[in-house]
């Protein structure tokens, strides 16, 4: 169970362990051999503050030498301010609505997690520190690369689907039980079902990937939206974490963005069942923010709920940077509303509190978020259809969809246990 405090502020999740649970049993499925995987080592391994190099180094030597009459008088150079464009005072005002509750929930949180033993005590020598060395060298672990993107784009050319139509195309989706077969054909723009009890390690696109039990998939580019509603599934919850506008995604071509009319066109109203619940993940950005309560909410006939923050914490328990700092923030923010099929539906639940803070061990991947299968399970009826938008990862017992859907399902990011040491 990846949740490890439950309270009337918020949760403790421990995301490395909701990862792993689900691959304690492991089989290829031609095969009975059975094999046990867990995360990569390092990529929960954040012991430190974030900083960069140049900053660790400077706090490395302050803190191994006196200070000194001259080192005191050293003159600093004054680094020139500038005016906070509109954005950023919005931004500003926002954080300050919400830093009294973040501080105090996170504080309680983290006592209580120390209670359970998913802190430990800082060291007190930050010359025995390293960085977060191991996380940032997990980091860079490749997996698939770009190639599940890519051959979502051959797969929209190979349809032929250069459309934004969402009308039903039987011709575009094919379906297949995993029960039968051990290496994936062409998976773009398929619907996989694994039915399986036990974790699988399936083949595909020349490596292999792990798949958790009862889970269900489609990889398929934005462009090809129809093999989605060919599921022919009503879903009770749908997480969604949009690729979203980005200067340095933008430069590194990390993933594909989209637009906000993009995001308008998603079919929400054609997935979600009636109290659908309805959670997207936002930066902090106030534009974003508005546009998800203010305008998609309201065109996909959501209404909005609570809002809820993920703070991100280290192995210590500390923020991974200072909560008021002005260029990175340690949370993000999640909204929350419920589908309304028509305006004769019941009132909506009042189930799902507000201001609530989700505090947990960030993965050193950048933009990973922590699985919230756990937490909203309480909020949904018993059998519920799960469905997450623009995955890059599976779930056990959720249908997930995106264009890199397997990402985090590749066996580079993790690692097998030997018998010896489990």
């Amino acid at each position: 169970m990846s949740v490890i405090v439950a309270s009337d502020k918020g949760w403790v999740v421990d995301h490395q362990q909701g990862i792993d649970v689900s691959y304690q049993v492991c089989q290829k499925l031609d095969s009975t051999e059975q094999t046990t995987y867990i995360s990569k080592q390092g990529l929960f391994a954040i012991h430190q503050p974030f900083r960069m190099d140049s900053q660790f180094d400077k706090l490395v030597s302050k803190s191994a030498k006196s200070e000194d009459a001259s080192g005191s008088d050293r003159k600093r150079r004054k680094r020139k301010r500038t005016e906070p464009n509109s954005g950023e005072q919005q931004a500003y005002l926002n954080h300050q609505r919400i830093r009294p509750m973040l501080q105090k929930a996170t504080e309680q949180l983290i006592a209580l997690g120390r209670q359970k033993g998913c802190f430990t005590e800082p060291p007190d020598d930050i010359k025995s520190a390293d960085n977060n060395l191991s996380a940032r060298t997990a980091s860079k672990t490749v997996g698939p690369g770009s190639c599940l993107r890519e051959g979502c784009r051959r797969g929209v050319m190979k349809a032929g689907q250069h459309t934004d139509n969402l009308s039903a195309n039987n011709s575009l989706l094919d379906k297949i039980d995993l029960k039968a077969c051990c290496v994936l054909p062409d998976i773009f723009n398929t619907l996989i079902d694994h039915s399986s009890e036990t974790a699988s390690v399936v083949s595909c696109l020349g490596g292999e990937y792990l798949l958790p039990p009862h889970c269900c998939f489609l990889m398929s580019d934005y462009t090809c939206l129809d093999a989605l509603l060919q599921c022919e599934r009503k879903f009770d919850v749908i997480v969604i974490d949009p690729p979203w506008e980005n200067k340095s995604v933008k430069r590194l071509k990390s993933y594909d963005m989209l637009t906000d009319w993009d995001l308008y066109k998603l079919p929400i109203k054609l997935l979600a069942a009636p109290g659908c619940l309805v959670v997207v993940w936002v930066t902090n950005r106030q534009k974003q923010q508005r546009l998800v309560r203010d305008r998609l909410f309201p065109h996909w006939s959501v209404c909005y709920l609570a809002e809820w923050h993920w703070v991100k914490v280290t192995k210590h328990g500390e923020m991974i940077c200072d909560l008021d700092s002005s260029h990175k923030k340690p949370y993000e923010t999640l909204l929350l509303g419920q589908f309304k099929a028509t305006s004769d539906d019941l009132p909506l639940s009042s189930s799902v509190p507000d201001c609530q803070v989700l505090v947990s061990v960030p993965c050193s991947i950048h933009s990973r978020k922590p699985p919230l299968n756990a937490i909203l399970k309480s909020y949904l009826p018993i059998g519920a259809q799960c469905l997450e938008l623009f995955a890059r990862n599976l779930l056990p017992g959720w249908t997930s969809w995106g264009n890199e859907v397997l990402k985090y399902q590749h066996v580079d990011f993790y690692q097998k246990v030997e018998d010896n040491i489990r």
